[in-house]
C-alpha cells in the first residue's frame, strides 16, 4: 500500500494573486542582485552571503582563495601585464647583474712633433712659406721617415709658388694667403682647404678633429690673420675620434716667428711648447685685416685644414 503523499490538514490551493506576488518578489530580488553587481564588488558581497553570481567562477574553481580586501587594493595599483621587480638570486644562486656605471670621457693627448722639423721664417713676409715648410717636414718625417728640409732656398721656392697660387680674394695686399697655403700643399699631394669658424671653441675642436683623423698638422691663422701657426698636437678633455663635445685645453704649435719677439703681439714660444687656454685666447683671434673686407672670413677663426688622404 503506498504511503499518503502528505500529512496534516489539506493545503489550500494557491490563488492567482499568490502567484503574481511570488513573481513580483522574485523580480525585485533579481533587480537588486543586478544593481549590486553593476556597482562593483558585488561578487565578493554575494560570496559572503553564499551566493555566486551567474558566470562567476568560485574560488575553489580558480585553485586559490579569494583575495582579501587589502590584497585587492594593493594589486589594483599595478597593471596585470607589468612584471614586478625581481631582486631574487638567479636559479644558479648567483646575484642578479648590476646596472653598468656610465664611463666618463678620458683626457686625450696627441702630438706629431719630432726633433729637427722646425724651421724659422727667413723674413717677416715668409711666415706662410715657413708654415708650409714646417708642415712638409712633419708629414715627411712621420709618414715616410724623410729627413727634414730646413734649407732657406727651399723656403724661398715655396714662397714663390704660394704667391703664384694666391688670388686677390685670398689676399688683397698682393702677398701670400691661406688659400695659396692650402693650394701649395694640395699640389704636392697633401690635400688641404681653408675653413672659417664662428667661434674659437669650434675652430679648435675642428683643428683637433682634423689632426686626429688625418694624422697631419693643421694651419692656424693667428694674430687676427696676419701670422701663421702650425698645430702639430693637442690636449683635450676627450678623444675627438670618440666624442663630438670636447674642449682643447692645450695646443702644440710651431711658430715660425720664433725666436723673434714682436712689439705688438704676444711672445712666440719655442717649437712644441704647449699653448694653454690663455695663450690661445691671446693669439688665436678673429680674422681682421686692414686690407679687407673678406666677407667669408671677417670676424671668424680661420684654419688651413688637412683632408682625409
Amino acid at each position: 500500500m503506498r504511503p499518503p503523499d502528505r500529512s496534516g490538514p489539506p493545503r489550500p490551493r494557491a490563488t492567482a494573486g499568490d502567484t503574481l506576488f511570488a513573481l513580483g518578489v522574485a523580480a525585485l530580488g533579481l533587480a537588486f542582485v543586478g544593481a549590486v553587481l553593476a556597482a562593483g564588488g558585488g561578487a565578493a558581497w554575494l560570496g559572503a552571503l553564499g551566493i555566486v553570481a551567474p558566470g562567476t567562477p568560485s574560488p575553489a574553481a580558480l585553485g586559490s582563495p579569494a583575495p582579501s580586501p587589502d590584497t585587492g587594493a594593493l594589486s589594483s595599483t599595478m597593471p596585470a601585464d607589468t612584471p614586478a621587480p625581481d631582486a631574487s638570486p638567479a636559479a644558479d644562486g648567483s646575484a642578479p647583474p648590476a646596472t653598468p656605471t656610465p664611463t666618463l670621457p678620458a683626457p686625450f693627448t696627441m702630438d706629431l712633433y719630432r726633433d729637427g722639423v722646425f724651421v724659422h721664417e727667413a723674413d717677416k713676409e715668409s711666415c706662410v712659406a715657413a708654415a708650409v715648410q714646417n708642415t712638409l717636414n712633419v708629414i715627411g718625417l712621420v709618414e715616410a721617415g724623410r729627413a727634414p728640409d730646413v734649407s732657406p732656398d727651399t723656403q724661398t721656392a715655396l714662397y714663390d709658388r704660394i704667391l703664384e697660387l694666391t688670388t686677390w680674394d685670398d689676399s688683397h695686399n698682393g702677398g701670400t694667403g691661406p688659400g695659396g697655403w692650402a693650394a701649395a700643399l694640395t699640389e704636392m699631394g697633401y690635400p688641404y682647404e681653408v675653413r672659417a669658424y664662428a667661434s674659437r671653441l669650434a675652430a679648435m675642436r675642428a683643428a683637433a678633429t682634423a689632426l686626429r683623423t688625418t694624422g697631419r698638422p693643421v694651419g692656424i691663422l693667428a694674430w687676427a690673420g696676419v701670422h701663421s701657426w702650425v698645430m702639430t698636437g693637442f690636449k683635450a678633455t676627450a678623444d675627438p675620434a670618440a666624442a663630438q663635445m670636447f674642449t682643447v685645453t692645450e695646443a702644440y704649435v710651431l711658430d715660425p716667428w720664433y725666436p723673434w719677439v714682436s712689439s705688438r703681439w704676444p711672445r712666440s714660444e719655442a717649437p712644441d711648447v704647449p699653448r694653454d687656454a690663455k695663450d690661445l685666447v691671446a693669439n688665436v683671434l678673429p680674422w681682421k685685416l686692414a686690407s679687407g673686407p673678406y666677407p667669408d672670413r671677417d670676424g671668424k677663426f680661420v684654419l688651413v685644414v688637412p683632408l682625409e688622404p
